[in-house]
Order: C-alpha cells, then structure tokens, then sequence
C-alpha cells in the first residue's frame, strides 16, 4: 500500500501505516488521530485535520438507459484552496464522516453554502 499525502507536511510512512492501522472505519474513509485516510483500490490518500478547512457532500446524478444514477463524494477544502473530490460507496459513510467531523473539530465549515449564502 502507498500513502498519498494530498495536502501539507506527509508524514514518515512506517508512523502513517500505524495511524491507518487503527483508524475508525466509514466506508472508504479512515479517521486516525491525526489523519483522515482515503482508500480508493490499492492507494491511500491522506490529509492532515489541520490542513481541511471545510467540508461537505456532493451528489451527482445521472442516467444509464432506465436506470437512475447518485453518485456521493465526501469533498474536502484544504488551506491551500484545493477542494478533494473522494468517492464514497454509500452516502450514510459520507453524512456518518461529516457528523464526526462537525462534533471533534468545530474549527472545520461543514456542509455547502451557495453563493450569496452567509457563511
């Protein structure tokens, strides 16, 4: 497995790999104690708590002959103005992510505002 370090200072790999170890799981989403872990096939993406500013869900939908389409993305806004677009399976993972978000680090916008929205 490969730590992908998406924003900030990355951390030594062996201290990474001990953290992901004993994460709590939701979904494709870890949530160490420093770290929030992304794992999408055999790459781990992580970002550091105090580099996300915000964060929200995301649904897309679409179509596929009679089928309709919702996909969910838990997206991250990070200090430098990046916005992470992660994939989640099932939308409970994402609002389940965010609710602990919102509870353990109040410094972090959750949820979306419009434009002309006050923050």
């Amino acid at each position: 497995m490969k730590f992908i370090c998406l924003a900030g200072e990355g951390k030594a790999q062996e201290t990474i790999k001990r953290e992901y170890k004993g994460a709590e799981r939701f979904g494709e989403v870890r949530l160490g104690e420093s770290v929030l872990f992304y794992r999408y096939f055999i790459r781990i993406k992580y970002v550091p708590y105090g580099e996300v500013t915000g964060a929200y869900l995301r649904q897309e939908s679409g179509e596929s002959g009679e089928f309709l389409l919702v996909e969910n993305y838990l997206m991250l806004e990070t200090k430098e103005g990046v916005v992470h677009k992660l994939r989640m399976e099932r939308e409970a993972y994402a609002r389940e992510v965010l609710s602990v978000l919102r509870k353990r680090y109040q410094f972090m916008r959750i949820g979306y505002n419009r434009p002309g929205q006050s923050k």
